[in-house]
């Protein structure tokens, strides 16, 4: 399926001998279908059983192929297919002519995909950025709408000269998957839904109910009224359990002329979804562990850049800040940064770090602990692993500041121990251009920082 487009007669059988498995049926004895197929696959959000329709899944599959194809034009896939069929043109504009193999005729077919959720990401040879580096402000503003020009404003810009590249928008790596291509491709496909917010939220409420999967599929059933006889939903659990096992005695009665009375009914039900619960669902009464988890001192030669943004929706303004402290839990510095820009939380929660990490080189610290409560902002700095998102900016300025540090380290905290830079961000959203403090905090930071050394001494 990753190498070719297959038949639709052959994607047709395939889908008919799942939906055949699926209502119970084989070869011998047929069983009625109650729903077509493209229903089964609706998303379980929604309603449906979230099953895969494998026409998409091949074209995200093929789409994976047109990616590495226009990612790594220098591989021998590439170079070959290349010589055949784009030695004039580029990849994203080679055709299909009529002697052309089926394995390209299946990767143009996937390529589709891969060009409806790819974007451009600006480098710094972009006609748009000026030869200092930074945007062409002029040029933006008479090429694009007002909102579009301060969009791509308030979008970070690398610190090294690098060419123009792709990224893929519906991944926060800016790599493609087929998770998400095929998320892509089932959203171009479907028919706009009339499901609410409320409507969704139901579903995911229900399909988390902690009740056996083979009772959850009979209510699915009967909510949709694909059952012989229709039942009323409810949410309770043991509701839920008891409705099954009428309708299980009710099959009894039927084809086995067996009955069972009403008060073994309801006790089986009850006994069932205790033991079902104690087996499967102990783990999920277990507080969390270390979600209260206070501010912990560095050691002793170390000093701690706290950092952390805030979001203002009103004003479309993010606030950042960063404090830097001792082993003892006294201020060394603190800085707090407004930033009128149209980011994601993760890039803003990076460019906190980044923030923070400069001040600390700023103050002449030679050895650091930079922490945050994103953590996967700190898991991917700690990986360094390969990202070609606008967060990659920001991670390589972050690099590029560490290194003029003698030790350094990534370390995340959960938000009760990163009160300090929270308050500070939330202050910095009223703030009209940044401000440092050296040794000292806004006044109202202030008990945030007293209550973070007295539980670090008790520690």
């Amino acid at each position: 399926m990753n190498l070719f487009k297959l038949p639709i007669s052959l994607i047709n059988e395939l889908h008919r001998l799942c939906a055949q498995f699926w209502w119970g049926g084989d070869s011998e004895k047929k069983r009625m279908h109650w729903c077509t197929w493209e229903k089964l696959c609706v998303h379980k959000a929604d309603g449906g059983m979230g099953f895969r329709d494998l026409r998409l899944f091949n074209r995200a599959l093929l789409a994976k192929q047109a990616w590495r194809i226009h990612s790594s034009p220098t591989s021998l896939v590439s170079r070959v297919l290349q010589g055949l069929y784009f030695h004039q043109s580029s990849f994203l504009e080679a055709k299909v002519n009529s002697s052309s193999s089926f394995v390209w005729r299946s990767i143009v077919w996937g390529r589709g995909l891969f060009t409806q959720g790819s974007r451009r990401k600006i480098g710094s040879v972009s006609s748009l950025i000026t030869a200092s580096g930074s945007w062409d402000s002029n040029l933006i503003r008479a090429s694009f709408h007002p909102e579009e020009a301060e969009a791509i404003l308030s979008l970070p810009l690398p610190r090294r000269n690098t060419p123009d590249s792709f990224l893929w928008h519906y991944d926060k790596s800016g790599h493609y998957t087929v998770r998400s291509g095929y998320w892509l491709a089932t959203k171009c496909n479907s028919v706009p839904s009339s499901s609410t917010s409320s409507h969704t939220s139901w579903w995911k409420r229900f399909w988390r109910l902690r009740i056996p999967s083979k009772i959850r599929v009979f209510l699915w059933k009967a909510y949709h009224n694909w059952i012989p006889s229709l039942a009323n939903l409810a949410r309770h659990g043991f509701l839920c359990v008891l409705l099954w096992r009428i309708w299980f005695r009710r099959n009894k009665w039927i084809h086995e002329q067996l009955w069972l009375d009403d008060e073994s009914c309801f006790s089986w039900a009850r006994q069932y979804l205790v033991d079902f619960q104690d087996a499967n669902f102990q783990k999920d009464v277990l507080p969390k562990q270390g979600a209260s988890k206070p501010w912990q001192a560095p050691i002793c030669g170390w000093v701690k850049v706290n950092s952390d943004a805030a979001w203002c929706s009103k004003q479309k303004k993010f606030g950042l800040g960063a404090i830097i402290r001792d082993s003892t839990g006294k201020v060394l510095g603190s800085v707090a940064t407004p930033i009128f820009a149209s980011v994601s939380v993760a890039v803003a929660e990076a460019w906190a770090m980044e923030r923070g990490a400069a001040l600390a080189k700023q103050l002449g610290f030679p050895t650091v602990v930079l922490e945050s409560d994103c953590l996967a902002v700190i898991k991917a700095l700690d990986l360094r692993s390969a990202n070609v998102s606008e967060i990659n900016y920001v991670f390589e300025s972050i690099y590029e500041i560490c290194n003029d540090f003698n030790l350094y380290k990534f370390s995340h905290t959960p938000r009760m121990g990163n009160q300090v830079a929270h308050s500070l961000a939330r202050l910095a959203l009223s703030l009209e251009s940044e401000q440092i403090w050296s040794t000292s905090t806004p006044e109202s930071v202030n008990r945030y920082v007293i209550a973070d050394m007295q539980h670090s001494s008790l520690s």
